[in-house]
């Protein structure tokens, strides 16, 4: 199928788990904190401390669109759905024409190991591909961050190689693992995950 990705409003989703929704300018503190924590920022395009008003300002952002649009990272609170608490967040950027999506996702530390990013990406891929007729779902991240590196390859992902001192974070420079799937892929790959 070729053409351009629809645009949909974003209605949350529900996991065995979890509940992806857009952020709301409450999720301000916890999304500060989380970005705050020098573990998770290791790998990320952020320094630490990382302000509350930052936070917001990446909120607002994100609420300027009723779900992923070309040009713009879209935000989603990752919730649990059991009490309620945020576990993390994932991330989605619409490339020009919508046919190629970036994801990432974030977890506090003290939820990570549990399959809260598989899970929540899983929906958000289900999404991407069946709802919005994404043709590529693309990641990257450190060569060194083996967890996220763990789950990428348990979504399938095929890894395309790495970008030599291609990520930046101010003045330092690193580089970036680069890992790609195709809707055809992911719905191949899809019956093997269990959501």
């Amino acid at each position: 199928m070729y053409g351009y990705c629809v645009a949909v409003a974003f209605a949350p989703i529900d996991t065995a788990r979890l509940v992806l929704r857009p952020f709301s300018e409450e999720d301000a503190e916890d999304f500060a904190a989380r970005r705050s924590d020098p573990e998770t920022a290791m790998y990320q395009a952020w320094r630490v401390p990382y302000s509350v008003e930052k936070a917001l300002a990446v909120i607002k952002e994100s609420e300027h669109h009723d779900g992923p649009v070309p040009g713009h990272w879209f935000q989603l609170d990752v919730q649990r759905r059991a009490d309620g608490r945020t576990v993390g967040d994932v991330a989605v950027y619409l490339h020009e024409h919508g046919h190629t999506a970036e994801i990432g996702y974030t977890l506090h530390s003290w939820a990570r190991r549990k399959g809260y990013a598989t899970e929540a990406s899983i929906a958000l891929i289900d999404y991407l591909v069946e709802v919005t007729g994404v043709h590529r779902v693309e990641a990257a991240t450190h060569p060194d961050n083996t967890r996220s590196i763990a789950v990428l390859t348990r979504l399938g992902f095929a890894a395309e190689g790495i970008k030599r001192e291609a990520f930046w974070v101010e003045d330092d420079v690193s580089d970036d693992a680069i890992f790609g799937l195709l809707a055809r892929e992911w719905r191949a790959h899809r019956t093997t995950l269990e959501a």
